[in-house]
Parts: structure tokens; sequence; C-alpha cells
């Protein structure tokens, strides 16, 4: 087997929210700079507010992927997580996205450009690359037929999604189709199934990009349910999600994953109460259609006894450093 240097491998990593961050931070340790693609359809929290203020684009999953892949990560979290109190003014929001909200308005540029600006004031290791700087938002159509609009909404509401789309239809950056066709890794999740994956892949020829590069697909499932963003507790069935939007957005046949990363290992039951009080079980890893779905399995046990909903760190690390054939890592 030849091994590989980490500088040299060309990862693309996409998805949004803390699963995108805490794979990029597995990344990074591993001595990799990967190129992180970013959701942008978030219409919630501090992210809404700015985008009902100011028009622009969601800054909250850009600033995640930016501090995950900062060379001073504790120091600029602690500053750029900074939360103001209930009672100011700029109650709900935290200072990493006032950041990219006043360069994008003191200097009229959009989410990319401002992206770009703050990469190289943290000294990122790596790219962040909103998927599409249109202004876009996510729909679902239900299984009884009800249509909802904006993600806070869809995830309100407990009833099963049939499919979700973008309203409008958008057009990814010519930067994200150049990294996607350039790369020799491709990696889905981990993260919210509808709106952090899946909302990826609708923004129109990304999917088709992804299909037809030479790099192999990978999807890292989750740890474990999502209320509002899960299809079923089993596995097969979160890939089947993500395989039939794909057929339904490009048209091809065939399947986009190459391998399914996925969690074996037991929780505890004080691991397993925590996950039950956030209205979550661990997904179920149904070997058998998982293997019917077209994809080659990698499992391991990823249960982290501090972070109940995250892939451990080191555990990880190990998994990727094989996959990826890296001569050595450190995290």
């Amino acid at each position: 087997m030849k091994y590989k240097n980490a500088e040299d491998l060309h990862i693309v990593a996409i998805g949004g929210g803390t699963g995108l961050g805490n794979l990029l931070r597995v990344l990074k340790g591993l001595g990799c700079a990967p190129t992180a693609v970013v959701a942008m359809t978030d219409n919630g929290g501090s992210s809404g507010k700015l985008r009902a203020d100011f028009g622009m684009q969601p800054p909250g999953d850009v600033r995640s992927c930016l501090l995950a892949l900062s060379r001073s990560e504790p120091e600029m979290e602690r500053l750029l997580c900074y939360r103001f109190p209930d009672d100011s003014t700029l109650c709900g929001h935290n200072v990493g996205n006032i950041l990219l909200a006043a360069i994008m308005q003191a200097d009229g540029v959009d989410i990319a450009e401002a992206t770009q600006r703050l990469s190289a004031l943290l000294a990122i290791q790596g790219r962040v690359l909103p998927v599409t700087t249109d202004d876009v938002a996510l729909g679902a159509i239900l299984e009884d037929g009800t249509r909802l609009a904006g993600e806070v909404e869809i995830a309100a509401d407990k009833r099963q999604i049939k499919e979700v789309f973008l309203m409008p239809e958008c057009q990814p950056r010519a930067e994200v189709l150049q990294a996607v066709a350039q790369a020799d890794y491709i990696f889905i999740g981990p993260g919210s199934m509808y709106s952090s994956l899946i909302s990826n892949l609708l923004v129109s020829g990304l999917a088709a990009a992804v299909k037809q590069s030479r790099a192999p697909v990978y999807y890292i499932s989750n740890m474990a349910t999502e209320p509002g963003e899960m299809p079923a507790a089993e596995l097969s069935r979160c890939v089947a999600a993500l395989e039939y939007h794909f057929r339904r957005t490009t048209g091809f046949g065939g399947h986009l994953i190459d391998k399914v990363i996925a969690n074996v290992g037991e929780y505890a039951p004080a691991l397993l109460a925590e996950l039950q009080q956030g209205g979550s079980v661990p997904l179920v890893c149904d070997e058998a259609k998982l293997l019917a779905c077209g994809a080659q399995l990698v499992t391991a046990d990823f249960v982290d006894s501090q972070n109940v909903w995250q892939h451990n760190r080191q555990k990880l690390a190990e998994v990727l450093r094989r996959e990826l054939r890296l001569r050595e890592y450190a995290l």
C-alpha cells in the first residue's frame, strides 16, 4: 500500500453545522487542508435575523467552519462564539456572525468574499466555500402532501418528510465545482440530513459534479437521530434519502455514495438517557440493507462519552487515517 502526505490530498467536505465542524477539526489534526462546502439555507437564530435585517446570506455555518480550521482555534473560538446577553440590543447574535455581516455591509461584498477575507485573518488550514451566493431557502413536501417553507418551519414539524427542494433553484459557486472536480476524496456529512446535506446536493449541478468526480464519495453518518431531520433510526433509510434526492436532482441512475462510515459502538445507559432527553436515539447500522444500497461499509466504535451526538475525534481520526492512507498524523 502506498501511503500519502496529508498536505498533498485534495479533500472536499460537504455539509454544515456542528457535524461538518467536527469533521474539519479531525482532518486538520491529520495535517490535511480540506475544502469545506457549506449549506446556505439557514433561516433560524442569529443567521435568520441577519438575513431578515440585511438581506444577506446566512453566516452561521460559515463561521463554524472557519473556526474549525483556524490555526488558533481555542482563542478565536472563545472570541467569535461569544454571544451577546439577552437584555442587549444584539441579543441572540454572536461576534463571528456580526463580523461577517460587518465585512459584507462595509465593503459591499457577498458571503463568499467576506468568508475569504475572514479566512485570511484567521489563517485557516484549508478553505471554506459557501455552496452558493444566491438567496435561497429550503422547502419540503411532507408525506401527507403538506408543503413547508424555511428550515425553522420544517424542523418544527414532526411529520414525515417526503422530499425537500430549494426555493428558487440556484447555481453553485464556480470554485465549488472546481474543488469537486479536483478532489481526491469527497465526504458528505455528518450533519442534519435535509438542511445541511441534501440542501447542498440540490444546488444545480453540484450532485452531478460529485458523481462525475474521480474521487470516492463517503457518507459519514450521524451518531444519532435528529428530530425533524432524520427519516428513521435505520441508517439505510438515511442513505436512501440521499440517493433519492441525488437521482431526482440529476436524473442519473446508479448510486452517489461509494462508502458509508458508520458507528457500531454501544452507548452506556447514562449516554442513552442523555440522547433520549434530546429526543434522539442511536442510529442503527442495518448492514444488510445498507449493502443493498450499493455502498461499502466502514464501521467502528465512534461513541464519545463527552458529546453523545458527535463522533469521538480520536476514533474518527484513526479510521480516516486508514481510508486516506496517510503516512502519519497527530491530533
